[in-house]
């Protein structure tokens, strides 16, 4: 297993994830979060796929030690996400130059995504 210390990600990462959850941020994309667990994988996997997410990717995980677990997507990858970590899910492209996040909200989820390199 691969990870990325804090030190290794660039400030402008964290920057760009302090601005998703600003709350005059508008969201690049939302979803009823009355969807199936299927359907909400299958937007987010989209979602991902659409902005450069395609073989591996780091997840941001809150842990000190290993802040940032590199995983692999392979297809209908989500659900395994999903079952082991709440929302929200925050991802780190592997050339570390795309950062997107997935938050449940009231009544919707929400996907942002930046380019931070």
């Amino acid at each position: 297993m691969h990870t990325l210390s804090s030190a290794s990600v660039s400030e402008r990462v964290m920057e760009a994830v302090r601005g998703f959850w600003d709350m005059s941020t508008e969201p690049d994309a939302t979803l009823s979060d009355e969807v199936s667990q299927e359907t909400l994988d299958a937007w987010v996997e989209e979602f991902l796929l659409s902005h450069g997410f395609h073989t591996s990717a780091f997840l941001h995980t809150e842990l000190e030690l290993a802040p940032w677990i590199e995983f692999s997507l392979p297809q209908a990858w989500f659900s395994s996400i999903r079952q082991a970590r709440n929302t929200p899910w925050v991802f780190l492209a592997h050339d570390l130059g795309t950062v997107a996040a997935v938050s449940e909200q009231e009544y919707r989820f929400e996907f942002f995504v930046a380019r931070v390199a």
